[in-house]
């Protein structure tokens, strides 16, 4: 997992690989709070993204999620979203396996989760071992967010 600020990831950019150069460029230069929702592709199906308009819920009302294909760039444009996350030891309950339609597991009970504030302009990066459960509310209230995610296949890692 990695944490970062879109508006200084230049000054840390010797230590991420190519890939995830590519998709921090691509969201510098191509997406803002007002980007219309959808899907737009970076390299096909090899790196996408994906922008978000979601409401924010309690933790307990949402699954947390780990994906096996992708790794997650999740950039916050608008409202702040806490997303909590977990190295995936194997003791996480898996309660829906979407790994072939969605590269999805969702996990109900994840142990020693750890809280993530994200604000505008801050991104976080989820591997395969990162259980995160994004687009919680970081207070009492639910609000409205803006997001772009962008997937990239982990072939390109490597």
């Amino acid at each position: 997992m990695i944490i970062g600020d879109l508006r200084s990831w230049r000054q840390e950019a010797g230590w991420l690989s190519p890939s995830l150069r590519l998709a921090l460029e691509w969201l510098e230069k191509e997406v803002t709070e007002n980007t219309p929702a959808g899907r737009y592709e970076i390299d096909g199906s090899r790196m996408y993204a994906l922008v978000q308009y979601l409401e924010t819920e309690p933790p307990e009302r949402r699954l947390a999620e780990a994906h096996r294909k992708y790794a997650d760039v999740q950039l916050l444009l608008r409202g702040e979203e806490l997303i909590l996350a977990a190295r995936d030891d194997g003791s996480g309950e898996i309660v829906a396996d979407e790994l072939d339609s969605k590269d999805k597991l969702a996990y109900g009970k994840v142990s020693d989760e750890s809280r993530l504030l994200l604000k505008p302009g801050m991104f976080a990066v989820f591997f395969p071992k990162d259980i995160h459960r994004p687009c919680c509310t970081p207070g009492e209230v639910s609000s409205a967010i803006r997001k772009a995610v962008v997937k990239i296949d982990l072939a390109l890692f490597s």
